[in-house]
Formats: structure tokens, sequence, C-alpha cells
């Protein structure tokens, strides 16, 4: 067995090049920001949820402070490149390759527990333990007839820890001498030397994980988007905005829903000095009520503004009329600590239950009244609710070409009522009686994009 040793001596040349660490920040802070796009859909969907809010809180704050640490390691990362360019250059590598053959035949043999490369792949654990111990490869090329050759290498960060391995260690090459039934006697042979030139692909690692983090933040970026356009679409439907035809107060959504034990709504508005309904449905087990007040402990607002207390499965209406605008309070009175809220009276607001001067209630009825505006080629609403009997829909044509809006038994059925067809600037009424039941309305010039469903209750 030979052992050779070859070096080149000192580096004179350009000093080590210091490449920044991979960084896990990009990773912590693209799963942070999926939490925080997660909760913030839940938070939107359902505001009264007691968890939503405060996890909101925290996947934003686990955020920020992920990006600070991110900003902080960065840093850290360029001021060791500085003071690693202005070091002396860096002591060479060692590698030692051991070079040997196996006996033809004995390839596969020595590939299973007990061969001599299952050996040497297991020695890799007990190597890492050692100073200066950076790296080990194992190549081998089988032959089909004749030995095959094997090439073992060890990488070192110093003489020194390649040194003392060879003196104190049981080495990889008394591993070898303990298979001569595998080995080729006489084709051992070992080289130290130093490693003049390092081409690891550490610039294209670090290349493909910034490419990698990139591309989730990307992916992020577009779930934050989406999140956000889903609540503020929520947040739009449920404003209660003036409709196209515009002169006619908006609209509240009038009916509250109480469970064991909260409201789905914790603030409720409403104009000063307006007739308002408000309908209480107990999706409960228990009983619950509702009751508008000046002020938490007060007084009850006004004449009908103090509801029954109903069983679950029951619904109650309250009419009363609103004082000036102002702050109150509205609570139920069997669960005043949990199923509380505000009840905001400003001007502008939109009017729950039936709109002032005549309008629709919530969902567009009242009194079989219902109002619809045209465009080209839309209506303003694809739903709309009435009570039973005579149904009353006035449309207007807020567009440029002719409409009309008529009233079939369903999709393609049979006409229950024609509407006139009528220029733009122009109204006309649509009537039909209803029995309960689901109808479909259409203008007859645009069938197929000016359509909806009409729920009669």
């Amino acid at each position: 067995m030979d052992q050779q040793s070859s070096s080149h001596g000192d580096h004179g040349g350009e000093p080590a090049v210091h490449l920044p660490d991979p960084s896990v920040w990009p990773f912590i802070i693209g799963a942070a920001s999926f939490a925080v796009g997660l909760a913030l859909v839940w938070w939107s969907r359902d505001r009264n949820n007691e968890i939503a809010g405060p996890l909101l809180g925290a996947t934003l704050l686990l955020t920020l402070i992920a990006g600070l640490g991110w900003a902080y390691e960065d840093g850290r990362m360029k001021r060791k490149a500085e003071e690693g360019a202005a070091e002396k250059p860096r002591e060479a590598r060692f590698t030692q390759v051991l070079t040997f053959a196996i006996s033809e035949g004995r390839m596969d043999g020595a590939r299973l527990s007990g061969g001599i490369l299952d050996a040497l792949e297991r020695s890799d654990s007990a190597l890492r333990d050692l100073p200066g111990f950076q790296d080990l490869r194992i190549i081998a090329a089988p032959a089909a007839v004749g030995p095959s050759q094997v090439l073992v290498e060890t990488t070192w960060s110093n003489r020194e820890g390649l040194a003392t391995y060879e003196e104190t260690r049981r080495t990889l090459l008394d591993m070898v001498s303990t298979h001569p039934d595998e080995v080729v006697p006489g084709s051992v042979q070992v080289f130290d030397m130093e490693v003049v030139r390092d081409t690891k692909p550490l610039g294209f690692q670090l290349s493909l994980g910034a490419a990698a983090a990139l591309l989730g933040s990307l992916l992020v970026f577009g779930f934050m988007v989406g999140a956000g356009l889903n609540l503020f679409a929520n947040e739009s439907a449920a404003s209660g905005e003036a409709p196209a035809n515009g002169g006619t107060p908006p609209v509240a959504n009038n009916v509250i829903t109480a469970t064991d034990n909260k409201f789905d709504k914790t603030t409720l508005e409403a104009p000063p000095n307006t007739k308002v309904t408000y309908e209480l449905k107990n999706a409960g087990k228990v009983k619950h009520n509702i009751h508008f007040m000046d002020k938490a402990g007060g007084k009850t607002l006004a004449d009908g503004a103090e509801g029954k207390i109903i069983d679950g499965g029951a619904t109650d209406t309250l009419n009363f009329t609103t004082p000036a605008a102002g702050s109150y309070y509205f609570q139920c009175d069997l669960h005043p600590d949990t199923m509380k809220g505000a009840f905001v009276v400003k001007e502008g607001a939109p009017v729950p239950g039936a709109a002032a001067a005549g309008g629709a209630p919530a969902g567009g009825a009242s009194a079989g009244g219902l109002a619809v505006v045209g465009t080209d080629n839309a209506f303003d609403k694809t739903k709309l609710e009435a009570a039973a009997g005579e149904v009353s829909i006035d449309f207007k044509n807020n567009g440029k070409l002719k409409h009309n809006l008529s009233v079939l038994d369903k999709k393609a059925g049979k006409s229950l009522a024609e509407g006139k067809i009528i220029d733009g600037g122009q109204t006309a009424t649509t009537k039909f009686p209803a029995a309960a039941g689901s109808y479909y309305f259409q203008c007859d010039l645009h069938p197929d994009q000016m359509n909806g469903t009409i729920t009669v209750k």
C-alpha cells in the first residue's frame, strides 16, 4: 500500500470570498403571511368570532417580527461578508484520496451489509464528529469483466484535522485492510492533497433559494390580494349603498340572528326620527330577546323597542321610531353580558325594514312593492323577495336601449305578467298575483343578460 503527499504551498492570490449563508427567514415570512391571509378571510367572514380577531392580530405581529428578524440577519451577513473580505486568505483545505480495486464478481457483495462499500458509507456518521472533517465522497466504477475501481475522498478544513485523524483514529485505510477477500491485493493507494481550487456550485444553490423565496412571496401576495378583495366585496355588499336610480334612501338588512349566546351583529345603524322595523330570529336553543336602550343599563329607547322573550326557533318583530342622532345600545335582557351591541343613529344611514317615504324594506319588499333599475344590459338586482299576494315591481330604464321587465313562473316558462317595453329614462310597473314560491323575471329583449329570481314568502 502506497501513501503519498502532494502540496502546492500557501495561497498568495485572491482572498476567500464569503457568500451569504442560506436564510430560513423567507420561509418563515411566507408561512406567517399565509397565516395572516387565512386569519383575514376567517375574520372577514365571521367578525363576531372571539378567536378570529385575536388570531389576525397575532399573525400580523408574527409577520412583523419575522420581517425584523430577516432585516437583522441580512445586516449581520453583510457585516460578516465585509469582515471576511478584509481577512487574510484562509488556509487551504485538504483531502485524502483512497483508491482500491474490488475483485471480479464481488461488487454486489461489497454493497451488502458487512461489505466494504457498506462499511465505508456507514463511517460517515463517525467522521462528522472529528475536528476539521467536512465531506466524504465514495465513487465506484463497476466493471463487467475484471476488477472494479473505487475512489474514496475525505475533505478536511485544515492539515491538522487530517493529521489528527490519521494518527489517532481507525482510518478508512484500516477499514479497507479488514476486507482482504473483497479488495484486490496491492491495489490500495492513499494520497494526501491540498485543495487548490473549490468549484462547488454555492452560487447556484443560493440563486435557486432566492428564486424559490421570490416565487413563494408572489404566491403569498396573490393570496393576500384575493383575501383583501373578498373582504372589501363583503363589506360593500353589506354597506347598503344607494341604488343606481338615486334618490331612494338605502335599505338595510333588518334581520338579527341570535344564537347561544351572541348576536350575529354587534353594530346596527339607522337614520334619526324614522320608523324602523327589526326582526329577531332565535337560532339558539335557549330563550332570547332584543331590547333597544338609551345606554347600557338605561331605559327603553322608544315605544316598541323592547322585544318579547322568545324560544329557540321563534321570531319576533319590533317596530319603533328612532330618536335624534346619537349612540345608543341594544342587548338580550337574559344575557346582557355576552349579547350586546351599539345602535348608531345618524343621518344618511340605511333604513332598517322600510325605507322612508314609501321605499322598499330589506330584500326589496314592502306591501308587495319592489323596485328594479335596468341599464344596458343588466338589472341592478338579480334576487328579489316579496310577501304573498299581489306583487308590484316598479321598473326604471336607466339605459339608452329599450328594456322591459316580465315575470314568468320559471326560466323559459309560462308568462305571468308581460312588462311594457320602455325607452331609456322611462318607468313602468309590472304586477302579478303570487302565492309562496319561486318565480323568474327577465327583460324580454335581453333575456340571457337581464334576468333574476323572485322569492315569495
